[in-house]
């Protein structure tokens, strides 16, 4: 390379340095201190011991998560936040290139690309140990490659490009939706390569290659990681875990059109909002794009998208980032119509140059407006609201005690602060879903259980209570421990599982435990998101029960307002508010939890079965009965709706109609022994 050449190329990778320090500097100023809520306490325990996380076992995140795991820097759960924000700012810089590739204009490539580094999703993404930056990392890098094949349509290119993509499973499912806009594209741009039998095989060993980074899945459940979600080291469990097949049915096409429509909105408002009236550029730069089979790229990665977020999930959009592939797309389409409209050209060179000289400027300014309305929703520096609740949670555990957890947002970060700074090492901990911490084996009725895992954690769970002196449940929400064989205590946090008939003992002696509770995240402002909100919103509301239970009503219900104002979008903790409320007998209170729970309802069976609560808690029978009908036509297969519907029937007074929906509950679910005890009293 000439000198010249060498001094053409010097301030380039100078402008894409700068494009990724940027981003990454204010990734690495906002990002969070430790473990956040979500998933990020799994994957930093998981990638501490190289263990396997849920499905599909993300064994490209764990390896290289290793690495950032060693840098002496900080605590492991920064390292592993330092890793999101670098993968974040690679995206960016990624689509930065993509962008001058098309355009070969600087200003629209700098601020597009920018655009994409303070849109709403990515920034989110970069605070904390989570996949989707990475995951943004190869879906930018995939197009890369996409470009550097078409400008040659070498095979040997193509074969990069199929490594790359099988390796990017490795990190994230989700690349497959991209699979109908590269086939098309490819098809497209050379068919011949896709006919030939050699190369297809050939593809097919490098895709293959790329994928079997999931070797690392049997390799280290076999090698006895702390953490082996779902056991994969044979083929079956193997194939079950990676395609996600316990669960995937669950929630995949099972919703109603009226449910897909309203994620549809959802979806489009949430891409919207990353981008706000900057998406006009991307408008124009679709329009201009140069070649149909490009257009036609950028649709299906659109609609792809589109269609994994709305039918193949139901987990909430403020929740989980499904749409990164999409802002990307929208990044680099934004930066073809800003590159547009700079070249637009007019009858008057003077009016040409003044309109270039205002806009480019203008430009560089459009990053600086993103930055600043998305700085307070994404500045998490300060929040350690899910360090400080699963230390809160282990405070209220006497020494040697045994503690049961149950819930995402409880379990990743105990599971962060056990197995990742070797926390309370003297408690026995188990996890409800049998995952993480294996719950022991206390079947009394022979060495085998033949049985769903539900009806084999209550025997466990009360065998616990019984041979245990100290025994503690940590939950959001007490109703998920069903058909207890024993009592539950408040106990700050937590509920102490007490036998009933050490109930009286146990109760003496309970203390008050929140004056030892770190409260600093919690008073803070960190509600900013639907999990800190979430999290944040339960903890005052065990106080605020607490507070009642103490006799200091009107504090109580200062702090239960506070709760609801806190996760005003939260429709499960306004739900638990209004049942709460009703048990107590504040029945107006409980009345206007359950209007805004109505309001934010996506859960109609849930819906109707709290307004039948609380008609039969205030002696409005008939009503109640209507709410439970309403309830069943939602969700047909729920048998403990029609165990309620049931018992309201009695109390109307109509035996045979109670009859026919204890029986259909049995026939929904026939292990029930205390109902079938139930209906011998009552003579049905």
């Amino acid at each position: 390379m000439s000198s010249f050449q060498h001094k053409l190329r010097q301030p380039a990778f100078l402008i894409e340095l700068t494009v990724f320090g940027i981003s990454f500097l204010v990734y690495l100023f906002t990002t969070s201190p430790t473990v956040y809520l979500g998933d990020s306490g799994e994957f930093i325990a998981s990638t501490f011991c190289l263990g396997n996380p849920h499905n599909s076992g993300y064994p490209l995140y764990a390896l290289i998560g290793k690495i950032f795991s060693v840098i002496p820097l900080g605590n492991v759960a920064f390292r592993l936040n330092l890793m999101s924000a670098c993968f974040g700012s690679l995206a960016v810089w990624l689509t930065y290139r993509i962008i001058m590739r098309m355009t070969h204009s600087l200003i629209p490539a700098l601020s597009a690309a920018l655009l994409f580094a303070f849109s709403s999703t990515l920034w989110s993404q970069t605070s904390c140990a989570e996949v989707y930056t990475f995951h943004a990392f190869f879906v930018a890098l995939i197009i890369t490659l996409l470009f550097w094949w078409h400008e040659t349509m070498s095979l040997d290119r193509l074969f990069v490009f199929a490594f790359v993509v099988g390796l990017s499973f490795g990190n994230h499912m989700q690349t497959v939706m991209l699979a109908p806009a590269v086939f098309t594209f490819v098809t497209w741009s050379n068919r011949k390569v896709l006919l030939n039998v050699r190369h297809l095989l050939l593809l097919a060993f490098f895709f293959a290659l790329g994928l079997s980074v999931y070797l690392y899945l049997p390799i280290r459940t076999q090698a006895g990681a702390a953490i082996h979600w779902g056991d994969p080291d044979t083929i079956g469990r193997l194939l079950q875990h990676v395609t996600a097949n316990a669960h995937r049915h669950g929630y995949v096409l099972t919703k109603s059109w009226a449910t897909y429509g309203a994620r549809l909105v959802a979806a489009l408002r949430e891409m919207i909002t990353q981008y706000h009236v900057f998406l006009v550029f991307a408008a124009i730069g679709w329009i201009r794009q140069e070649g149909l089979k490009w257009k036609i790229f950028w649709i299906l990665v659109l609609l792809s998208d589109l269609v994994y977020t709305i039918f193949l999930n139901v987990i909430s959009l403020e929740i989980t980032p499904f749409q990164i592939p999409s802002s990307i797309v929208a990044a680099i389409l934004i930066g073809y119509g800003l590159a547009h409209t700079l070249q637009r050209q007019f009858t008057s060179s003077v009016v040409s140059r003044i309109w270039k000289r205002c806009l480019k400027p203008a430009f560089l300014f459009f990053p600086v407006i993103l930055l600043s309305m998305n700085l307070y929703q994404n500045d998490q520096r300060s929040n350690y609201t899910a360090y400080e609740y699963g230390t809160n949670i282990l405070r209220s555990i006497p020494e040697g005690a045994t503690l049961l957890i149950g819930g995402d947002n409880i379990l990743f970060p105990v599971a962060y602060l056990r197995l990742v700074e070797n926390a309370r090492p003297d408690l026995a901990l188990y996890d409800r879903h049998n995952l993480f911490f294996k719950m022991p084996f206390l079947y009394r009725d022979g060495p085998t259980f033949f049985g769903k895992w539900e009806k084999l954690r209550c025997i466990i769970e009360a065998e616990l209570a019984k041979i245990r002196e100290y025994v503690y449940i940590a939950v959001f929400n007490k109703e998920v421990i069903s058909d207890r064989g024993f009592d539950l205590i408040p106990h700050g946090l937590t509920y102490r599982a007490a036998p009933r008939d050490k109930f009286e003992s146990a109760l003496r002696e309970e203390t008050n435990l929140w004056p030892y509770y770190i409260l600093e995240s919690v008073n803070g402002s960190f509600y900013r998101d639907y999990m800190n909100r979430s999290v944040t919103g339960y903890f005052f509301l065990k106080m605020g029960r607490d507070l009642i239970f103490m006799e200091k009503k009107s504090l109580g219900i200062e702090v239960l307002k506070k709760t609801s104002s806190i996760a005003y979008n939260d429709q499960v903790l306004h739900r638990d508010l209004a049942v709460f409320y009703t048990d107590m007998g504040m029945y107006e209170e409980g009345l206007t939890e359950l209007k805004i729970c109505s309001r934010l309802s996506t859960d109609a069976g849930m819906l109707h079965n709290t307004w039948g609560y609380y008609y039969d808690k205030t002696g409005h029978i008939p009503e109640a009965i209507e709410a439970f009908k309403k309830s069943i036509a939602a969700n047909p297969q729920d048998f403990n709706t029609y165990n309620n519907l049931g018992l309201m029937y009695l109390k109307a007074g109509r035996r045979n109609q109670a009859r026919e929906a204890f029986r259909k509950s049995l026939s929904l679910n026939p292990e029930q022994p205390k109902l079938i005890t139930f209906l011998r009293t009552k003579g049905l």
